[in-house]
């Protein structure tokens, strides 16, 4: 009996192959994908994706990138789409090869930049039994971050009406063997128009009881603060409006692409819980994403009136009760409305910043060699209109300490809050640009962290890495007295720039640095000794 059911199998196995179904639907899939705007593809070779590869590569109109390691793959795609407002695919074998992709699916979401999934398998019947190169349930390994997966294994089962481009979209495609089962032909899709991502528009349904909390707001807030979090490029010129001609206390992330832009608290996140304690003021009003600053998190125990206003995705971010709001464009002028009808307040507060601000500026001028002071060199050193992208967790929080010196005309990128140092240098290239320098700021563990993202770097527009290196995540040593968080080491970049035929610098010295070069890593060696004198110095000053 089982030897006749194994030999139906074969038999059907003989059939179905019989009918050439690899490549034509590889080609399907292609088509159709191309249709929605999807012109990248990040390739990670592998023998079951052999039909995409043989297709691809005679293909025409289409980038094509090479990869060994998924999921640098899968972060290079993240910044390529976020920087061409369209989604960008990224081809995997099967097996473990599709888990790599979780961590760049997560800041996807999170980020609200599609990706699409391509993750190659065997047919769905090996996954069940455990054979090797399969996974039980691979296309629902993406579920909680990605709402549209596909298993595929005939032309009918593929279908994308039900994408709108607001979200990843997981296409899992089981090939049968033979993969290359008839003769592949070239694919042009030079003339393909292409199509800019739609952006998501908040829930309409939401605006009516947003608006009754955003009424509860400011019925109780006559003193807040403005904190203003990562803006998206299509929020940038709301916000301004918003702001325009508003006098009060606001504090200016990073990523709020801002900074300079108005007049803002000058002396580091450190204001703010100072303002809280001391309280200047009543109640906080967050513009953008969910803000990055220590000070967000003491929210949690501080039962100080939050709202919340953002587009999507929508997150809260705070665990407790906090107001809501949704951003929504024809909501300017009532905003605009209930910021002026405030009465002024801060002044105290802006004054002291700016004594705070002149104090830590000449403490820097004692210690230029300081990790903190080597953040404001580095700083003036960017050229304007350069791409900056600061890393988790040290480069974003140190930029804030410094953002007394304002430059208007960069522009600055990073990682979402929830990601840690996963996949940075591998985002930072994807996001380069041919026009403007493109610059990344990385601690040391970052960089060893992602180091295959080098792969063919210098390949993309040019860029410059520079890697702040304090041997270690010291940032932890500010946090715990055990050296064990640390993770301590004793290694120079310049084996890993000689290894991938990248120009290196060491810098000990900032009054010795010199122009950036293109496709350069340059490693940046603070004086320890100096770094912590600093900090002691700092804290005092905010203590006292």
């Amino acid at each position: 009996m089982r030897e006749t059911v194994r030999l139906r199998e074969s038999l059907n196995f003989i059939k179905i192959n019989s009918k050439k179904m690899n490549i034509t639907l590889a080609k399907n899939i292609l088509k159709q994908l191309v249709e929605r705007g999807v012109f990248s593809f990040c390739i990670c070779p592998g023998g079951r994706s052999a039909p995409f590869i043989e297709l691809l590569s005679q293909s025409k109109g289409l980038s094509l990138f090479y990869f060994f390691e998924e999921r640098s793959a899968g972060f290079f795609a993240l910044g390529r789409s976020q920087r061409d407002k369209n989604p960008v695919a990224v081809i995997t074998t099967s097996g473990t090869a599709v888990a790599e992709l979780l961590p760049c699916v997560i800041e996807a979401d999170y980020s609200k930049v599609p990706l699409v999934l391509m993750t190659c398998d065997r047919p769905l019947k090996f996954g069940q039994k455990g054979c090797p190169q399969t996974l039980k349930k691979a296309s629902s390994l993406f579920k909680d971050y990605c709402k549209l997966s596909q298993n595929i294994s005939r032309l009918q089962d593929f279908n994308l009406e039900n994408w709108n481009l607001s979200s990843s979209l997981h296409l899992n495609i089981c090939f049968e063997e033979p993969l290359i089962d008839e003769k592949v032909d070239s694919l042009d899709f030079s003339k393909k128009k292409t199509k800019k991502i739609k952006l998501l528009k908040p829930f309409r349904n939401f605006q009516k009881r947003s608006t009754q909390e955003l009424n509860k707001f400011f019925k109780c807030s006559k003193k807040p603060l403005i904190l203003i979090g990562e803006l998206k490029d299509y929020e940038v010129p709301m916000v301004k409006n918003i702001l325009k001609s508003y006098n009060n206390p606001i504090y200016l992330e990073a990523l709020s692409q801002l900074q300079g832009v108005f007049p803002s608290l000058l002396s580091g996140e450190k204001i703010l819980s100072y303002a809280l304690k001391n309280r200047h003021i009543d109640s906080v009003l967050r513009i953008g994403g969910v803000p990055r600053s220590r000070f967000w998190r003491d929210l949690e125990k501080d039962y100080l009136p939050v709202l919340n206003l953002s587009s999507a995705p929508y997150y809260e971010g705070l665990s407790r009760f906090t107001y809501n709001h949704h951003l929504l464009e024809q909501d300017e002028q009532i905003l605009k409305d209930r910021l002026f009808n405030l009465k002024d307040f801060g002044k105290d507060l802006k004054t002291f910043d700016q004594i705070q601000s002149k104090k830590y500026q000449k403490i820097l001028k004692q210690y230029p060699k300081s990790e903190q002071a080597w953040f404001l060199t580095l700083k003036k050193s960017l050229k304007p209109h350069s791409k900056v992208f600061l890393g988790n967790s040290s480069p974003i929080r140190f930029w804030d300490q410094i953002v007394f010196c304002q430059k208007k005309s960069l522009k600055i990128q990073g990682q979402n809050g929830v990601n840690g140092i996963d996949g940075l240098l591998s985002r930072f290239l994807g996001q380069c640009e041919e026009k403007n320098p493109n610059v990344a700021f990385l601690g040391d563990l970052s960089l060893l962290y992602d180091m295959s993202g080098f792969w063919k770097s210098k390949s993309y527009p040019p860029w410059t890495v520079f890697v702040i290196n304090n041997f270690g995540g010291q940032i932890f040593s500010r946090l715990y007295k055990n050296s064990d968080f640390l993770n301590s080491h004793n290694i120079s970049f310049e084996a890993l720039a000689k290894m991938w035929s990248i120009s290196y610098k060491l810098y000990k010295d900032p009054f010795l640095l010199k122009k950036n070069q293109a496709y350069t890593l340059i490693e940046i060696q603070p004086s320890n000794l100096e770094t912590k004198k600093t900090w002691k110095e700092y804290l005092n000053l905010w203590n006292a």
